[in-house]
């Protein structure tokens, strides 16, 4: 079954507008310097930034990913995981500007566990292996069509090769996976 994500793209860029408009305004009126930056939930973005337009630069960035997901019609975990990605990203700047249009600014200094830190980047990094091999594998997958003889035979072995490194790359990115949820349910 063919999921339909065009929709939900639509529907997604109207807050995307809004929260970029939202963060633009908050950053005229909270100060960050070199040593007192936002340090909320570091563990959803890959880097900390002075500003949360800077944030939300990595939250466009994700949406980006998404849709290109999406349009290249990578597989479902694919794309489910960039969809959480930028919802859990989304939330998580959308929650610290309603508290700092509150006026509630203690929230920018949440604390977060090094070892999550560590699992969703290596997480993050599987993730980008896994799209690199789906991509060889179709490029290969589109030769196959145009060659015959030696040629053939040596792009069949390169597709199982890929198929092997990419089920050996599911495994582990499976137990970064379980890693996770075990340190989230503590």
């Amino acid at each position: 079954m063919v999921l339909n994500y065009q929709p939900l793209l639509d529907q997604l860029k109207k807050p995307l507008h809004d929260l970029q408009l939202r963060c633009t305004q908050l950053d005229k009126t909270v100060k960050q310097t070199e040593n007192h930056f936002f340090a909320f939930g570091v563990h959803h973005f890959n880097k900390q930034s002075l500003t949360l337009q800077g944030y939300f630069q990595q939250v466009d960035k994700t949406y980006q990913s998404f849709v290109s997901c999406v349009q290249k019609k990578m597989n479902d975990a694919t794309i489910k995981y960039e969809s959480e990605r930028f919802i859990s990203q989304f939330k998580m700047l959308l929650q610290l500007i309603k508290e700092l249009e509150k006026g509630n600014a203690t929230v920018l200094y949440q604390s977060y566990s090094p070892i999550k830190e560590k699992i969703y980047q290596q997480l993050h990094k599987q993730y980008q292996y896994e799209h690199r091999l789906i991509a060889m594998r179709a490029e290969q997958e589109e030769l196959i069509i145009q060659q015959f003889g030696d040629k053939l035979i040596y792009t069949k072995e390169k597709i199982q090769a890929l198929k092997i490194r990419l089920q050996k790359c599911n495994t582990f990115t499976q137990k970064l996976e379980f890693q996770l949820e075990a340190l989230n349910d503590e």
